[in-house]
């Protein structure tokens, strides 16, 4: 590591405690046997603690900060680190503006290319969307928003198959599956549904789901964002300043991040389940 950025810390922050601690789990287990010197803060993934580990991370050193999976959380905190001059970089905070508003850099792609994969894809499949479900939280609003301003125009009469789109929380979209207890059904969930415990919270409900999974994953977004950092230490080079000047990096986004398109079938009998996948295009 360059002398230039030898005793600077790398923040990594998430959501280690609370509802979305699976979410914590698998940043976990993304960093472990990084060489780089980290220092955690638990975000709960809830913005006003987000911005007491945004404080604490500061105060403790860190001069990046990778995380905040939630993207309410990284536009509370993000504000302080912008105003500190510390970058972020997110690996899976997904909001549109993140990487204007709070100057952030962005290895996931986005919502709006996600809800351009989902389009694209029903509209290969001739699927209707019959319902679009809000889970009431600002993530789930917007998804909800940007479909039914896309998808609507495009159901058609007679498609093949039809779809029920609830979009929100893994936790809240499988509370919501489990209320209705409509086995059979297929319903498009959002990426927040990739994490493991969404499949364990739906065992034993047969119900299909189809989902946009993040390609890279949330977990190697956040090993690239620390192969970047680290590249950026060994050249003695400010993280904010390799970045700009990347080439996989245009303002502030990653070039190559996309969705896939994935199904999974749900038994009635737990421990019975399996994936069908579809790439899409």
């Amino acid at each position: 590591m360059s002398a230039v950025m030898r005793g600077q810390r790398v923040g990594i922050v998430g959501p280690l405690t609370g509802p979305r601690a699976a979410y914590g789990e698998w940043l976990r287990k993304a960093v472990q046997g990084s060489s780089l010197p980290l220092i955690w803060a638990d975000d709960a993934a809830d913005p006003v603690v987000a911005v007491a580990a945004a404080r604490r991370l500061l105060a403790g050193g860190a001069g990046v900060v990778i995380g905040h999976f939630n993207s309410e959380c990284a536009r509370s905190a993000g504000a302080l680190y912008q105003a500190a001059g510390v970058p972020l970089l997110l690996p899976a905070a997904t909001a549109p503006d993140l990487c204007r508003t709070v100057g952030a850099f962005r290895l996931c792609a986005s919502e709006l290319q996600q809800v351009t994969t989902i389009v694209d894809y029903l509209a290969q499949v001739y699927t209707q969307v019959e319902e679009i479900w809000s889970d009431g939280s600002p993530y789930g609003e917007r998804l909800a928003l940007a479909l039914q301003q896309r998808l609507l125009p495009m159901t058609r009469q007679g498609a093949s198959q039809s779809v029920c789109a609830l979009m929100g929380s893994h936790v809240a979209v499988a509370a919501e599956i489990r209320r209705r207890a409509r086995p059979g059904t297929v319903y498009l969930v959002p990426d927040d549904c990739v994490v493991e415990e969404f499949g364990e919270l739906l065992a034993g409900t047969g119900v299909i789901t189809l989902c946009p999974h993040a390609a890279p994953d949330f977990g190697d977004c956040a090993r690239m964002a620390l192969r970047f950092v680290a590249a950026a230490f060994e050249e003695g080079c400010a993280v904010r300043e390799y970045l700009d000047a990347h080439a996989d990096f245009d303002q502030g986004q990653y070039r190559h991040a996309d969705y896939i398109m994935k199904w999974h079938e749900y038994s009635t009998f737990p421990g019975h389940d399996k994936g069908r996948h579809h790439h899409a295009t």
